[in-house]
């Protein structure tokens, strides 16, 4: 877990003590004492598992609309496992100029077969130092995860001529 992470539960606990302790002070019915001592206690546990949850997870919404591919990881489907398979990108965004405007992140995509073979050349691509990017329009399929990427070769990076000194 990060520093961030943990800091954000201990702010959670110390939310739920203060309450607590000024609950055990009052002059309330002991049910409703009782009850919101295990309200309390039991969304602390709640806020726990979310948030470690969300750890390391790829985000299921759309890629942005311009944005360089950094790696990708295809999941076929598998029938005998009940997988309806997934193609994952991790991806920065590009704004309107062209630059990167953000830090990588990964996205889940419904797996089809056009985005798996996109994926391959790109990957094979990658690999051989050719930058990749990609673009993103809503797709014709019904619900949130309706989207069609495109990747293409980006323009090499410019290097700075070799000098031949050390």
């Amino acid at each position: 877990m990060t520093g961030a992470v943990l800091a954000l539960v201990a702010s959670y606990a110390v939310v739920v003590v203060l309450l607590l302790s000024l609950n055990l002070r009052s002059t309330w019915h002991w049910v409703v004492k009782a009850t919101a001592i295990a309200l309390g206690s039991g969304f602390f546990v709640v806020a726990f598992l979310a948030i470690e949850g969300l750890l390391g997870w790829p985000t299921e919404t759309p890629p942005p609309a311009q944005f360089q591919l950094h790696a990708a990881l295809v999941l076929e489907p598998d029938r005998s496992a009940r997988s309806a398979g997934a193609i994952y990108l991790w991806l920065s965004p590009r704004d309107a100029g062209g630059e990167v405007a953000g830090p990588p992140r990964a996205h889940a995509l419904p797996y089809s077969r056009e985005l798996h073979e996109q994926t391959e050349r790109a990957q094979r691509r990658l690999q051989d130092g050719q930058p990749i990017e990609g673009t993103t329009r809503p797709g014709n399929r019904p619900g949130n995860q309706s989207v069609q990427v495109q990747l293409f070769e980006g323009p090499r990076p410019v290097l700075p001529p070799k000098t031949g000194q050390s």
